[in-house]
């Protein structure tokens, strides 16, 4: 997967997972925060 723009929602995951590291946030946030990214790029894909 490679990100051709890094939007607000890159950005925003970026953090997220900086704050997963200093213990501030959980696993599930920055999966969120990354699907929310993938989908604003058009790389997130159906489960389905």
């Amino acid at each position: 997967m490679k990100w051709t723009k890094r939007g607000l929602k890159w950005k925003e995951a970026v953090e997220v997972c900086m704050a997963l590291i200093e213990g501030e946030r959980t696993p599930d946030d920055v999966r969120k925060a990354f699907e929310a990214a993938a989908e604003e790029e058009g790389l997130l894909r159906s489960s389905n």
